[in-house]
């Protein structure tokens, strides 16, 4: 068929000129055919100067209104006029369109006409409009948009590039252009509305895949701690909402660190990100949330802490033992929860990783000394006249592979059992309040034997006889080889008159706590590295 139609378009192609004194500068002719091969038998065949616009008057959604028609044959013949026009040709649901010139040479052969696509979407309506006119320069096509300026081009003949053109719906003035070139078949949407927000920071918080509508979001100094002592469960307070498509738009924000947080129903995003990096952010993804429960030490005398975490707006209160619960925390970051006492005095901080879901009891526990970082707080003395300290030293050792403590002592007499070194610190100035405490575990090494020992001494009491100890049993050390040793507070039975009395003797101490002292007879030197408490915080 599409031989046949190349045939009779040159058989009928000599036709096609212009006569002397006509308005047209030559005759144009040509054959048209549908994708298939199939000739377009009646056609519709429009000619349009290349800017023409349609009056809202003739708005149409035809593509062109038919200036005569294709034959039988799909055979149609024009006059071509002066300058540039555009050639339209459509037959059911397939179009051809271009762009020709009266100086050119635009006898066809043939045309094919491939199906038609569409263009949709949202068009600017102008401020003071209800609506916008939509359609294609040197086409007839003209469509209304509603309020939203929501409109659609049903049928566009594909291949060229199209000029759309948009008409105020108050005075039906031209107020923009775009250029569009679409595929055969295509549905192409388009978002002409002007960017709500342009200039700010935008992304989207998803969960599961999708994303999350309406989310709060919080955005906190990194180091930031609640203004006043007072529980909030709430682990943020909204510094804003996502839309329905879970997009955020913020301001830029000055340099620093930022935890920027993100919650909704049970599942949250939160992480310690500069202001560059929120900046660059593209989304963020939501888990399941975890509960944390956990024990601080308290102050002697106290009946509770405030615990809240460092960026959040969460805070909650002890109760009299140390336990707390903080709820729902984020668990896509390490979290920093920091105590303080009810005059607002920081007492310890330490750092964490939730697990999503997890609602596990965290027992606590202190590293009380490495001696790995300040050591201005560790003493060493002899507590027996005619004894004396060698040496006090901080030194790598071989095989800890890090540093520890290392006294060397001389001690009056020989396995005098009354002559010992004793080295330690205060906890802080002020008492703390133990009876959580499970144990304290330490290594050692020497040619002696040592012994635990808590206390609450200071001069005061001394004065008045009533410093309190509990300590250990004294235990043999190996020489050569370091070992762990673990004291249970139960273990801690030995009074400051040296008398046992395990129940009694602990019992008197645990609420006010104030020095930890390693006590060392007999031998000439010995080591300590890692004394850790457990069940303790502070």
């Amino acid at each position: 068929m599409k031989r046949l139609a190349c045939i009779i378009s040159a058989l009928l192609l000599w036709s096609c000129s212009g006569g002397p004194g006509s308005e047209t500068t030559n005759g144009i002719c040509g054959f048209a055919y549908v994708g298939d091969g199939r000739v377009a038998s009646y056609a519709r065949v429009a000619i349009r100067n290349v800017d023409h616009t349609t009056s809202v008057d003739n708005a149409t959604n035809e593509i062109v209104n038919a200036d005569f028609y294709a034959d039988a044959n799909g055979y149609f013949e024009f006059e071509a006029p002066k300058g540039d026009y555009r050639l339209t040709i459509v037959h059911g649901g397939s179009a051809f369109t271009g762009l020709y010139s009266s100086d050119d040479d635009a006898n066809f052969d043939s045309l094919k006409l491939e199906p038609t696509a569409s263009l949709g979407g949202y068009a600017d309506v102008p401020d003071s409009c209800n609506f916008v006119w939509v359609g294609v320069r040197g086409m007839d096509v003209l469509v209304r948009s509603d309020s939203l300026g929501r409109f659609q081009l049903s049928q566009l003949p594909p291949n060229d590039s199209l000029q759309v053109y948009f008409l105020r719906g108050d005075n039906n003035t031209v107020y923009g252009d775009l250029s569009v070139k679409l595929n055969p078949s295509e549905n192409e949407e388009i978002d002409l509305l002007p960017n709500p927000y342009e200039g700010m920071i935008t992304f989207v918080a998803v969960a599961d895949g999708k994303p999350v509508p309406y989310a709060s979001l919080a955005i906190r100094k990194a180091n930031a701690r609640v203004d006043s002592l007072h529980v909030n469960n709430v682990i943020v307070k909204a510094d804003a909402y996502a839309d329905k498509n879970g997009v955020f738009a913020i301001d830029s924000l000055s340099d620093g660190d930022y935890r920027l947080t993100v919650v909704q129903s049970g599942s949250s995003y939160s992480k310690v990100l500069s202001a560059k990096q929120i900046a660059q952010l593209d989304t963020v993804k939501l888990q399941e949330t975890s509960n944390y429960m956990s024990r601080v030490t308290l102050h002697a005398g106290d009946k509770y802490a405030w615990v809240g975490v460092y960026g959040l707006d969460v805070m909650t209160k002890t109760n009299e033992e140390g336990i707390f619960s903080l709820p729902m925390l984020p668990t896509t970051d390490t979290l920093e929860f920091y105590v303080v006492d009810n005059k607002d005095s920081l007492c310890v901080t330490k750092k964490i990783e939730p697990s999503a879901g997890s609602a596990e009891f965290d027992y606590p526990s202190i590293v009380l000394q490495d001696f790995e970082g300040d050591t201005a707080g560790w003493y060493f003395s002899v507590d027996s006249i005619g004894s004396k300290v060698l040496s006090k030293a901080f030194e790598t050792d071989k095989d800890r592979k890090s540093k520890v403590f290392h006294g060397k002592y001389n001690l009056i007499g020989t396995n005098n059992i009354y002559a010992w070194v004793v080295t330690g610190t205060l906890l802080r100035s002020e008492g703390w309040n133990f009876s959580s405490l499970d144990s304290i575990a330490f290594y050692a090494k020497g040619s002696g034997q040592i012994r635990v020992s808590l206390e609450n001494w200071d001069k005061e009491s001394e004065v008045k006889g009533v410093s309190l100890k509990a300590a250990s049993e004294w235990i043999d050390l190996n020489s050569q080889k370091w070992t762990r040793y673990v004291i249970k507070s139960g273990d801690l039975c030995y009074n400051s008159q040296d008398v046992s009395n395990c129940y009694f003797t602990w019992n008197s101490l645990k609420d006010d706590v104030r020095q930890l002292h390693f006590f060392v007879r007999n031998g000439s030197e010995f080591y300590l590295d890692d004394i850790v408490l457990y069940g303790a915080l502070f």
